[in-house]
C-alpha cells in the first residue's frame, strides 16, 4: 500500500475509525491469557472443592465450570486489551476528505484521500470457507481507494444478509479461487480476477480492517463523492 506524508494538514472534523482493533497482539493474548486462567481456576477449584462433596469426585464439577470460565475469561480479555493495546492506525471520515494516520512509524504516516478530486475505487468480496474469527459462509467485503500515487484498502466482514442489503452491493466484484482464473476462457474476466488478486494480496498484508458499521459509513462517502458509486 503506498501512502504519502504529510505534516502540514490538519485532520478534518467528522467520524473517527478504529482499524485493526483486533490486531496481531490482541489475538495472540486473548487465548493465551483464557487458557492460562482456565488452568489456573481448575487447578485451585480442584483444591478448594476436594472432599466439600462426599463421594463426589470434584474433577466432575470443576470441569463443568471449566467451559464458562474460559469463554468468560476471553469477553473480558478481549476487551480489556482492546482498550489497553490499542492499534496504532485510525482513519477520520470527514466532509472533505478521508485521512488515514498510521503511528506505527515516526513521524506518523498521513493519507489523504479528497472529496473534491478523483477517487478511482475498486471493490470486491469473497466468501470465508473455514471458520475463523468470522462464521463459516460469512464474506470479506474490501475496496481500494485510489488517488493518484496515493491508495488504501479497507475491509470488513458481513453475514450474507447484510451483503446483500448493502448500499452499492453490486459495485462488489466476486473474487473468485485461483484455480478458477487459471482456466477462465474469457479474457476480460481473467484480467480482472488477475487484478483482483493482487489487490486481495495486497489486503491481506496491510489492508485496514473496521467494523461493518464503519465500512457502510464510508461506502455511503462514496455514495455521496464518487461519481457513478450507488
Amino acid at each position: 500500500m503506498s501512502s504519502e506524508l504529510t505534516m502540514s494538514a490538519p485532520e478534518p472534523a467528522g467520524r473517527v475509525i478504529s482499524i485493526d482493533t483486533e490486531h496481531f497482539s490482541v489475538r495472540f493474548l486473548v487465548p493465551v491469557v483464557m487458557i492460562g486462567v482456565t488452568v489456573l481456576f481448575h487447578i485451585v477449584a480442584l483444591r478448594l472443592m476436594d472432599g466439600v462433596f462426599e463421594g463426589v469426585d470434584p474433577a466432575c464439577v470443576v470441569v463443568a465450570l471449566d467451559i464458562p470460565v474460559l469463554l468468560g475469561t476471553g469477553y473480558v480479555v478481549e476487551r480489556l486489551l482492546k482498550r489497553t493495546i490499542p492499534s496504532r492506525r485510525y482513519a477520520t471520515l470527514g466532509h472533505d476528505r478521508l485521512v488515514v494516520t498510521d503511528e506505527r512509524t515516526q513521524p506518523p504516516q498521513v493519507t489523504e484521500i479528497d472529496w473534491n478530486r478523483k477517487v478511482n475505487t475498486m471493490a470486491w468480496r469473497f466468501a470465508i470457507r473455514r471458520r475463523a474469527r468470522v462464521p463459516k459462509g460469512w464474506f470479506c467485503v474490501a475496496i481500494q481507494l485510489l488517488q493518484d500515487d496515493v491508495d488504501v484498502i479497507f475491509y470488513t466482514f458481513k453475514s450474507p444478509a447484510a451483503v446483500e442489503t448493502m448500499p452499492g452491493s453490486d459495485q462488489f466484484a466476486r473474487l473468485r479461487p485461483r484455480r478458477e482464473t487459471e482456466k477462465a476462457a474469457d479474457l476480460h474476466t481473467a484480467a480482472e480476477q488477475r487484478r483482483l488478486l493482487k489487490l486481495e494480496d495486497a489486503r491481506w498484508r496491510d489492508g485496514a480492517e473496521i467494523t461493518a458499521d464503519d465500512f457502510d459509513a464510508l461506502v455511503a462517502a462514496l455514495g455521496e463523492h464518487v461519481p457513478g458509486w450507488r
